[in-house]
C-alpha cells in the first residue's frame, strides 16, 4: 500500500493534478449520490403517504386529465378569471332605449 501512494506521487506534475481533480470528482459525485438517497429514504419515512386509502394512481390521473383538458388553467398556470360586469358610462345611458 505505501508502494503504491508513492507512485501516485511519482509523475509529471500534470499527472498528479489530473489525479488529484479525477478523486475529487470521484468523491463528490459519491457522496451526492449518497446523501440523495439516505434524503430521499428519510423524507418518504417521514412523509404520510399521498391519499389515506392508497389511491394516489386516481389522484394522479386526474390532475394529468384536468391539465389535459385546459380548462381549469392557462398557458402559464394561474386560474383565468371571470370580469365583472362594469356598470354603464353615463353617455352609454342616454343612448341606451328606456323601459318606460
Amino acid at each position: 500500500m505505501a508502494r503504491w501512494i508513492g507512485r501516485l506521487n511519482e509523475g509529471s506534475l500534470l499527472r498528479r493534478t489530473l489525479m488529484y481533480i479525477g478523486t475529487f470528482v470521484l468523491g463528490s459525485l459519491t457522496f451526492v449520490g449518497v446523501m440523495s438517497l439516505l434524503l430521499v429514504s428519510v423524507a418518504r419515512a417521514v412523509l404520510p403517504p399521498r391519499n389515506a386509502d392508497g389511491s394516489a394512481a386516481e389522484a394522479t390521473e386526474e390532475a394529468e386529465s384536468d391539465t389535459a383538458s385546459g380548462t381549469s388553467k392557462t398557458a402559464l398556470g394561474k386560474t383565468s378569471r371571470s370580469k365583472r360586469p362594469r356598470p354603464p358610462l353615463p353617455a352609454e345611458r342616454e343612448s341606451a332605449p328606456s323601459a318606460d
